[in-house]
C-alpha cells in the first residue's frame, strides 16, 4: 500500500539539505536551500519518491505583492518531508 505524502502547510519555512532535493530552477545543485511553501504537487508515477514544492525564497516580499507567482519550484524527496514530519 502506498504511503501518502506528508502534509506541508502553506507558509511553512522548509530548510532542505543538498541531498533532500534534486532539481530547482535557478538553484545551484548540491547546496542547502530554504523555501517558504505555497503548495506541494505530486510527480506523476513518482509520488512515493518525489514531489514538487512551490514557494518563495525567504527574503521574497511575497505577502506584499498582489498575485505574485511562486519564485521557486523544487523537486523534493518525499523521504525528506517524512523526516521533517518525524522531527516535529
Amino acid at each position: 500500500m502506498a504511503q501518502s505524502v506528508p502534509e506541508v502547510a502553506a507558509g511553512t519555512l522548509l530548510r532542505l539539505d543538498p541531498g533532500d532535493w534534486s532539481y530547482g530552477r535557478d538553484l545551484t545543485p548540491g547546496t542547502p536551500i530554504a523555501v517558504t511553501v505555497t503548495s506541494v504537487r505530486d510527480l506523476p508515477n513518482r509520488a512515493e519518491e518525489w514531489v514538487w514544492v512551490l514557494g518563495h525564497r525567504p527574503e521574497c516580499a511575497y505577502p506584499h505583492v498582489e498575485r505574485h507567482p511562486p519564485c521557486m519550484e523544487v523537486r523534493v524527496a518525499v523521504a525528506a518531508l517524512r523526516g521533517r514530519e518525524r522531527a516535529s
